[in-house]
């Protein structure tokens, strides 16, 4: 008797089931299974001769398309990445190379190039740490980097949140497989070489023949201040860099071009030309755009001079000098003849305010305050509240949308990525880099004082805070920052120590006095300087970030005592 594998019947229908060849599994996912619509067998049987052979003709088109496929593409489709050879894998990771250009060029706005720098020497040593604690930071690379390649992949989910981790279907233990990690891991070591060397103006960074050939064809080009200035605002529009700080920058060259002239040389830049333009950016006088709209920059200082205006303050003066020596150092990153040492240039100045965390008095005279208008108001009620809980930052909370409050595995969330739940990026959520995009679980506190409750009252569709309209840069937190320190004075706390981010320095001391290991701490609030879910492993994964933060209090206070008259015992 004739066989006829895969044909068989269901609830007295047969059907026929087809296996995938495993050559092709990374196209068909999943098993042929089609009914064939009768309960008779002889006529299933000549339905089944049909449906096998328009399987076997599916499965030879497959191939036929794949063989006509470029070798690494084809190679990479079909996760046989042992059959490329070693050019093959270095044009692999020359492509991933060039789409992480940015990472060698950090975003430092002016004013934070300690802060930078800190960060990229910490990032620098994490490559050695993470072998200790657990982490495979080259492997994680290693894996986008064929995945964005056209690898097939398994992609993975947590809750309802898409997430970018997708794992290729290759084999790990081949040669191929590990000559790309070590690239990859030479890779990452130059990354942050060249970054160090971006913020501090040195040139470190041997040469090599993938990472760091040499200087780039703009050496050839740029002769003149005028070029330099306009390279790099083309650079900066490049890379998209922050419409604010392109704002400092426009100032900052106007002075350039003002006391420098577009004209003036390269080699021309010296010490004495530089400490002229910083005697000359410490008289211009503070808001003296919108004061002087249409005056240059030379005759708003005769202008403020002969008014008595102001001139900037310290830390605007610094700022902008900070902002030049960027400047120079994008030049001579770019291979130019500009050899001016820049070194305490900007002056080192001393922050005349530091900032604090509140205390659990000063908490309740905020939130007692603030309860009172939440029904009307619930922005300026509930962004605080979110930020005392989740140390999220001003802008992450005021972006927000009603569907970034999610389910994850049964816990209560804030998305705060770039993306929907859909995984689709949203065009106007920004965040201060791709390290601080969290997936954060929301306190008990937010949950008992009526958080989800406000949530189901909102625009599904819509974001959680409509009243507050975004700024002409895009910023929805500038105005509810500006009517925040204007709130502190009328509460009575008008210390210049206290304003909206000592939420965020409250929460880092909570974690502390709670006993939270730095790296959860990190996951929490965003200040990883690695994506979290490389850098973090378990620890990154909401059940445990949701058991740190039951252990997070202040004191005394209590939101839910201020806002219904409850007391609770703590978590």
């Amino acid at each position: 008797m004739a066989k006829y594998p895969g044909l068989y019947p269901r609830n007295g229908v047969w059907q026929v089931r087809k296996l995938i060849p495993a050559d092709l599994r990374h196209i068909f996912t999943k098993p042929i299974r089609e009914s064939l619509g009768t309960r008779d067998k002889r006529e299933a049987i000549r339905g089944y001769h049909l449906k096998i052979a328009e399987a076997e003709l599916a499965f030879e088109r497959a191939r036929d398309e794949l063989r006509s496929r470029p070798k690494v593409e084809a190679a990479l489709a079909c996760g046989s990445i042992e059959e490329l050879g070693r050019p093959a894998l270095e044009g692999l990771v020359l492509q991933w190379w060039e789409r992480r250009k940015a990472n060698r060029a950090p975003e430092v706005e002016f004013g934070e190039d300690e802060h930078a720098l800190s960060a990229l020497r910490e990032e620098a040593n994490d490559l050695e740490r993470a072998a200790e604690e657990g982490r495979d930071i080259v492997g994680d690379a290693t894996d986008r980097l064929l995945v964005e390649a056209g690898s097939a992949a398994h992609p993975h989910r947590v809750g309802r949140i898409k997430t970018q981790v997708r794992y290729p279907a290759v084999n790990k233990d081949t040669l191929a497989y590990q000559q790309l990690r070590l690239l990859v891991r030479q890779g990452l070591r130059f990354e942050h070489m060249l970054a160090l060397d971006y913020v501090t103006g040195n040139e470190t960074a041997p040469r090599h023949p993938i990472f760091n050939p040499g200087a780039s064809d703009t050496a050839d080009t740029v002769r003149t201040v005028g070029d330099l200035v306009t390279a790099f605002s083309e650079d900066r529009k490049r890379l998209r860099r922050a419409p604010t700080s392109g704002k400092k920058y426009a100032l900052l060259i106007r002075a350039i071009e003002e006391v420098w002239t577009p004209d003036l040389l390269l080699t021309e830049i010296t010490r004495a030309r530089c400490v002229e333009l910083v005697n000359f950016i410490e008289r211009l006088p503070a808001n003296g755009t919108k004061i002087f709209p249409k005056l240059t920059l030379s005759r708003m200082v005769e202008e403020a001079s002969r008014r008595s205006i102001k001139p900037l303050s310290e830390g605007s003066v610094k700022s902008y000098v900070q902002g030049l020596c960027a400047i120079i150092r994008w030049g001579r990153r770019q291979g130019l003849p500009i050899t001016v040492d820049t070194e305490g240039l900007a002056p080192a100045g001393v922050p005349e305010v530091e900032r604090r965390a509140m205390s659990p008095d000063e908490l309740t005279t905020i939130f007692r305050a603030l309860s009172l208008i939440r029904d009307d108001e619930p922005h300026h009620f509930w962004v605080p509240a979110i930020a005392a809980y989740t140390g999220a930052r001003a802008g992450e909370i005021c972006q927000l949308r009603a569907e970034d409050v999610v389910d994850v595995n049964g816990v209560a969330c804030l998305n705060l990525t770039r993306f929907d739940p859909s995984g689709r990026a949203v065009k106007d959520k920004k965040f201060k880099n791709r390290n601080s995009e969290r997936i954060v679980p929301l306190h008990r506190e937010l949950l008992d004082a009526g958080f989800q409750n406000f949530v189901e009252t909102c625009d599904p569709k819509g974001r959680l805070f409509p009243a507050l309209k975004p700024s002409s840069s895009g910023s929805y937190s500038h105005n509810f920052s500006k009517w925040f320190g204007r709130f502190m004075d009328r509460v009575g706390l008008p210390d210049p120590s206290l304003v909206f981010h000592s939420f965020r320095h409250g929460f880092r001391d909570a974690c502390r006095d709670a006993d939270i290991h730095d790296e959860t701490a990190d996951a929490l609030g965003g200040w990883a300087s690695i994506n979290q879910g490389q850098k973090y492993g378990n620890r990154g994964k909401v059940p445990n970030l949701h058991r740190a933060l039951k252990k997070i209090g202040y004191g005394d206070f209590r939101l839910t005592t201020v806002v219904a008259g409850e007391t609770r015992a703590a978590d």
